[in-house]
């Protein structure tokens, strides 16, 4: 008798060739792929039609002579010369400059508030801040910027008002008279050593920054290329040829003597103290330089008088504390492990060793961020000058800022082909600044 024993049953896929097989497989994610192309498809395009386009348009009409309608000649770079002999354009980056600085101050408040929050141990409460915090977003930046103009406005404003309350023009008073003093009895000084022997207060800067970059040694200028083109280009904005290349020379003369550790500390104080003494200089000679006469009346023009300006865009958005910026760096100490601070409790850190040593170092990623695009709003915003200063940038343009310069080229002026080489000129300088920013501020987890 004989047995049949039954042949297991074969899977067809197991008999179709491979190459079958893989087309199977193509076929199938073709299908996956095309699916979420099409979903992805009408942000790309309106991305390419409203950002890229627009874009790629301001690097044609650079090289064009166009009023925004009509006319249209083509000029090669010629707006790119002009572009370099315009002294107003480049005077406007002083003023940026300055903001920068102010704006780097103005970045702590919000830090400490977004620490503050984070140490909230009651979850309850820590939810009410954070609504808070979020609420004045409901409000619309236009409004925003007019209860700001209202604010100074010299006879109903708040600020005069809340001046005089608390007897704090008074003080404005005597650091009117004060202030200037000091700038008379510091220019001589300023005139018979600093300006022959670094053309001026911001020639000992630009030293300075030389002196502490020539200690990275041969091989740390050639990785820090950028760094170097964008200081270059500074240099070659406030300083003659002569005194550039002394200066230079000089930086690189001072960083090549180094030969131990101690030389080093040296190299690091000495340029450390170029820079110190030269903002210094800027801040008693250049920012309150002559007597305003505005507060003993008790009504100063802070928007209306030249001298006042600059305070007045710098006190702006008082006390600081920007929601946006909170928000990401509350994100930031939010990633920070728990278990950190428990060992740092062990070891006996304080509040304030758990601010400087955790919170802080572990921050960096998100100050990086914020100093992006506080970097990138002060150099192409100009949306509050122009309202609370018009076109104009002021009296005698004080206020007068790159932004605001290619828009009033643009809109006023009707040089539109002209503002598309200033836009390019500010596009290419904050792509450098932001590529610094990328290589240099860094934290190492």
């Amino acid at each position: 008798m004989s047995v049949t024993i039954p042949q297991p049953v074969q899977s067809p896929l197991r008999h179709k060739p491979a190459q079958s097989r893989l087309g199977s497989l193509i076929r199938e994610r073709s299908k996956l792929y095309l699916v979420l192309y099409l979903l992805i498809a009408p942000t790309l395009a309106g991305m390419l039609v409203f950002n890229y386009y627009p874009k790629l348009e301001t690097i044609v009409y650079g090289f064009y002579d166009w009023d925004g309608q009509f006319s249209k000649d083509w000029v090669g770079l010629r707006n790119y010369r002009q572009l370099l002999g315009e002294s107003k354009f480049w005077m406007s980056f002083q003023l940026v400059l300055i903001l920068l600085v102010a704006n780097l101050v103005k970045m702590w408040p919000s830090i400490f508030a977004a620490i503050s929050l984070h140490r909230i141990r009651s979850e309850k409460w820590q939810y009410f801040y954070r609504v808070a915090f979020v609420l004045p977003m409901v409000i619309p930046g236009l409004v925003w910027l007019l209860v700001w103009k209202n604010f100074f406005d010299p006879n109903v404003g708040i600020l005069n008002r809340l001046l005089n309350a608390t007897g704090l023009m008074h003080v404005l008073d005597l650091l009117d008279t004060a202030m200037p003093a000091v700038a008379r009895f510091l220019g001589p000084a300023v005139n018979s050593v600093i300006n022959p022997s670094f053309h001026s207060v911001w020639g000992m800067l630009f030293l300075g920054a030389v002196v502490l970059s020539c200690t990275w040694g041969w091989m740390g200028r050639l990785k820090g290329w950028v760094w170097w083109s964008l200081l270059l280009m500074i240099g070659m904005f406030l300083l003659p040829t002569p005194y550039l290349l002394a200066m230079l020379a000089a930086g690189f003369l001072i960083g090549e003597t180094r030969r131990t550790s101690a030389g080093l500390a040296t190299i690091k104080w000495i340029g450390g103290l170029l820079i110190a003494i030269a903002c210094l200089l800027v801040l008693l000679t250049m920012v309150w330089p002559s007597p305003t006469h505005q507060f003993s009346n008790g009504t100063p023009g802070w928007l209306s008088n030249e001298n006042l300006v600059i305070p007045s865009m710098i006190f702006w958005g008082f006390p600081w504390v920007g929601t946006v910026g909170v928000l990401i760096y509350l994100a930031g100490l939010q990633s920070i492990s728990q278990d950190v601070y428990e060992a740092a409790e062990l070891d006996g850190v304080g509040s304030w060793g758990k601010l400087f040593k955790i919170e802080l170092p572990l921050m960096m990623t998100q100050v990086r961020i914020n100093l992006i695009f506080m970097t990138i709003g002060t150099l192409t915003d100009y949306g509050l000058i122009l309202l609370l200063l018009g076109t104009a940038g002021g009296p005698k343009n004080v206020g007068m800022v790159p932004g605001l310069y290619m828009y009033s080229k643009a809109f006023v002026d009707t040089q539109f082909g002209y503002a598309c080489a200033l836009g390019m000129s500010m596009f290419v300088l904050i792509l450098l600044i932001t590529v610094i920013y990328n290589k240099y501020v860094k934290v190492d987890k």
